[in-house]
């Protein structure tokens, strides 16, 4: 049995083709469109005001999540080496808490006797559990509370850049398509130029389309995110909360009272 194509898959492939075509103008080509345009011989074709301003808009937004996903996670991860290695997670033994509770295990086991030994290995059992605790945020961060805005600012910021790039490659090929087919002498060249105008762009109507479509889903997405943050506040203020407790629980336990 044949196999149907898929239009959408088809007009995809031809649009990174004409993209990648587009693409390969080179600065000789680019310099004789330009100076063309400057002197007004070739025609300038520029993005409608409004959606050229909605993209700006839209990159806009992406570099601010970008920086509130970076902000975000220094929150719950407060070692430059990790951040710096794009995780958020420490490796084993490298946790500032499990690192401050294997200290305090080796005071109290080497160092103190008694009653301060005992205190000393209270605290380094607090430190440990508040390791594993912030471990386990530090992992749902990524993984669920902040994964949509992570997503956003990857993947899409991407994607966003290269068909952005894209349309303006297009634009200079469209122009010089353009005016070579209006300089076309013979019948062959005019079919030649003009099939190669129509293919630019139709290529950039289905770029501008994809562009169109980020710029709709904003209000969508400003919502989701909106939701990961409330998600990630809440998960974080209960961390501190248990880090608070974990601490205060060992001064208690010891029969000490804290002062208001």
């Amino acid at each position: 049995m044949e196999n149907k194509k898929d239009p959408e898959e088809d007009l995809k492939a031809a649009t990174a083709a004409a993209v990648e075509e587009a693409e390969k103008a080179n600065w000789g080509s680019r310099a004789f469109v330009k100076l063309g345009q400057t002197i007004g011989v070739v025609e300038l074709t520029k993005l409608e005001p409004r959606f050229e301003r909605n993209i700006d808009k839209l990159i806009s937004y992406h570099n601010i999540i970008y920086k509130m996903v970076d902000a975000i996670e220094l929150q719950v991860q407060v070692v430059p080496k990790m951040l710096a290695q794009k995780k958020v997670s420490c490796n084993p033994g490298e946790n500032p808490w499990e690192m401050l509770g294997g200290w305090l295990n080796f005071l109290g086991i080497n160092h103190y006797t008694g009653p301060h030994a005992k205190i000393v290995m209270k605290y380094s059992k607090a430190c440990g559990k508040i390791s594993q605790k912030e471990a386990l945020v530090q992992k749902r961060t990524r993984s669920h509370l902040i994964k949509r805005m992570r997503v956003y600012t990857s993947e899409e910021s991407e994607e966003l850049n290269e068909t952005v790039a894209g349309l303006g490659h297009l634009l200079h090929s469209i122009d010089e398509s353009r005016h070579q087919l209006k300089s076309a002498n013979t019948l062959e060249k005019l079919k030649e130029k003009g099939e190669a105008y129509r293919i630019f762009v139709k290529a950039f109507d289905h770029k501008a389309s994809a562009v169109q479509a980020a710029i709709d889903e904003v209000a969508t997405q400003v919502s989701l995110h909106q939701h990961e943050l409330l998600k990630f506040s809440r998960e974080v203020s209960v961390f501190n909360d248990s880090v608070f407790n974990s601490l205060n629980e060992v001064v208690l336990r010891l029969g000490y009272h804290i002062q208001k």
